[in-house]
């Protein structure tokens, strides 16, 4: 016991000290929010989504392109894979949207050095870059300020060409490690009834990924049992395709009950082996990975 209190201690020495960045390490909100929870992200995103709208982009064609990444992790001085995934979808041609997993970035204070994402990915009638929230996105009770820049955390919106619906896109909130009854209510009810518009496939993305293979992540791996096996069981009942995420860093596919549960590799700019996903979104859906550059 006098151990555990000991290492206790020196981490929380450790990372007070800091190294001319802020913390990184949020050890309240590791263990328990020390921020709104759950159940009131979720109030708020269903408000601010009611206040807005539904949100329907029209690829005008059949196949475009999506943009994904996550966990960009980024610093006021470490933010160069993030640009250049930003610049890379800026300049692309064709129809196309992206999508950003999760922990944008690594500590405190740092929301406002995304400024190439803050530009276009606002959750409004005109964002063609759509994020889910992650875990170090809430740490130090900066849910607020994401909110600000953000606006919601749950949602859903999809792709048409013209009048023809093409695909469903639902983002989670899983940044606390769980879903929680509302969203999960939410989510059975979006998947009941829009299941039934003739969408050629449905995806679900978040942050925190499902199955758990490493012990990367610590307990902030994967959700309770109960819920692991009531969101599997809804998504393959409703058809759901894919589930997209991130937070493992590293890539991963795992297929159950028909379900594709995949998770990218990281954008960290400090970390090896980091990637970005082009995917073609046509009759087929197929993946292409992209290593950033070295510096």
């Amino acid at each position: 016991m006098k151990k555990s209190f000991l290492y206790i201690a020196l981490l929380l020495m450790f990372t007070a000290c800091g190294n001319n960045e802020d913390t990184t390490l949020d050890m309240a909100g590791m263990f328990s929010p020390n921020g709104p929870t759950i159940t009131t992200r979720f109030a708020q995103s269903m408000h601010y989504n009611d206040s807005v709208g539904e949100i329907h982009l029209d690829m005008g064609a059949d196949d475009y392109t999506v943009y994904a990444c996550t966990d960009s992790h980024i610093t006021r001085k470490s933010h160069r894979n993030l640009d250049y995934f930003m610049h890379t979808y800026e300049d692309a041609q064709g129809p196309k949207l992206a999508l950003h997993f999760g922990d944008l970035i690594d500590a405190q204070k740092n929301f406002p050095c995304a400024d190439s994402v803050l530009r276009i990915g606002g959750r409004a009638k005109e964002d063609t870059l759509f994020l889910s929230v992650g875990n170090h996105d809430v740490y130090f009770k900066q849910w607020e300020i994401y909110r600000s820049y953000f606006k919601t955390s749950v949602y859903w919106f999809d792709t048409r060409n013209g009048d023809k619906p093409l695909d469903l896109f639902i983002c989670l909130d899983t940044s606390e490690g769980t879903l929680g009854p509302d969203q999960m209510n939410w989510l059975r009810d979006v998947l009941a009834n829009k299941s039934q518009e003739g969408y050629r496939r449905i995806i679900v993305f978040t942050h925190t990924h499902v199955w758990k293979l490493d012990g990367s992540q610590g307990h902030t791996s994967n959700y309770a049992t109960e819920e692991t096996y009531e969101l599997c069981s809804l998504l393959s009942k409703y058809g759901v395709e894919f589930m997209w995420s991130g937070h493992q860093h590293s890539r991963q596919s795992v297929i159950f009950k028909g379900v594709n549960f995949l998770v990218l590799d990281s954008t960290k700019d400090s970390e090896p082996g980091t990637a970005y996903a082009t995917i073609d979104m046509g009759e087929h859906v197929i993946f292409h990975y992209h290593d950033y550059p070295k510096e």
